[in-house]
């Protein structure tokens, strides 16, 4: 009787992270039109750094940390499909915040998605030694739960916008209501063991590590978009320190019977501190631009 409350909680949080995978990319559709989605494109050199960060610096981050800090192969492989998952949902909304690119962030999150959903099958057999699933099966995964929607919600709004904008509030709840249970859910897992995970010398491992490839992501793709204005190179950092986890969570449900291992130990692990992190830096942000807004309509009073 004592598991019965885990399971439960598990059963919650399965079912909610596909409601959220669901909702998120329908909703993430709905902000934008097929003339939105090529707008990146023709920023070759934002385009150029956004795919270098996520798709060879990130990786790279993760192969650094899987050489000099010690871990068993699933811990290793979790930080690797986390590291070629890019594409997060949430980046439009820390862009809306923090008062980058709304529309930018979005369109560049679902092409981030689309190349993410391309390329995962086929490093798959690379990286998940034991996967149950065949990389074809992954690969319909990734486009039934991610790309369908994503595409579903642009041709609702290239037909009308005003239904998208309907939309919009009610599939922002569920998202946001789905995201909620997920945390709540394994959050309260992880609290519940978490002085059994941190006394483990692999739950320390995946906390530590989490915390450090999280850091070192939003670091190096500051620093390499340096170039650039400073809300393109916000934008571009979060969206590299935000992992599409919505991505990695579709992998490691479609790969394993049981999804009560390290892979996935170390999967919410990243997704558990890039939140608490970003929160952070977000919020940092949010207060500067505040006060200098009331400094300037004080000024200017």
């Amino acid at each position: 009787m004592a598991a019965l409350p885990s399971e439960m909680l598990y059963d919650i949080g399965n079912i909610a992270i596909y409601v959220f995978v669901l909702s998120s990319m329908f909703l993430t559709g709905l902000m934008v039109t097929i003339g939105d989605l090529m707008a990146p494109v023709r920023n070759r050199r934002l385009l150029s750094l956004a795919l270098l960060s996520n798709f060879i610096i990130v990786p790279l981050i993760a192969l650094t940390l899987i050489a000099l800090i010690p871990m068993n192969p699933e811990l290793a492989a979790g930080l690797l499909l986390v590291s070629i998952a890019a594409g997060a949902p949430s980046t439009a909304k820390v862009a809306q915040i923090t008062g980058g690119n709304m529309a930018r962030a979005v369109s560049m999150t679902i092409l981030m998605t689309i190349i993410t959903i391309l390329i995962m099958p086929i490093l798959l057999p690379f990286i998940l030694e034991g996967a149950d699933a065949h990389p074809l099966d992954v690969l319909v995964n990734l486009v039934v739960l991610i790309l369908i929607p994503i595409l579903l919600g642009i041709l609702v709004k290239s037909r009308s916008g005003a239904l998208a904008a309907r939309l919009r509030r009610p599939m922002d709840w569920i998202s946001n209501l789905s995201i909620a249970a997920i945390f709540l859910s394994y959050g309260i897992i992880f609290l519940a063991s978490i002085g059994e995970i941190v006394s483990t010398s692999t739950g320390a491992t995946a906390v530590s590590v989490a915390v450090v490839f999280t850091l070192a992501a939003l670091g190096l793709t500051y620093l390499l978009g340096r170039r650039f204005e400073e809300d393109s190179r916000m934008d571009l950092a979060f969206g590299a320190g935000f992992r599409n986890i919505t991505a990695a969570l579709v992998v490691v449900f479609a790969s394993f019977e049981n999804v009560q291992n390290d892979v996935f130990l170390m999967v919410l692990m990243v997704s558990i501190f890039a939140v608490i992190i970003v929160s952070i830096l977000v919020g940092i942000i949010f207060k500067k631009q505040r006060d200098a807004g009331k400094k300037a309509k004080g000024s200017g009073a």
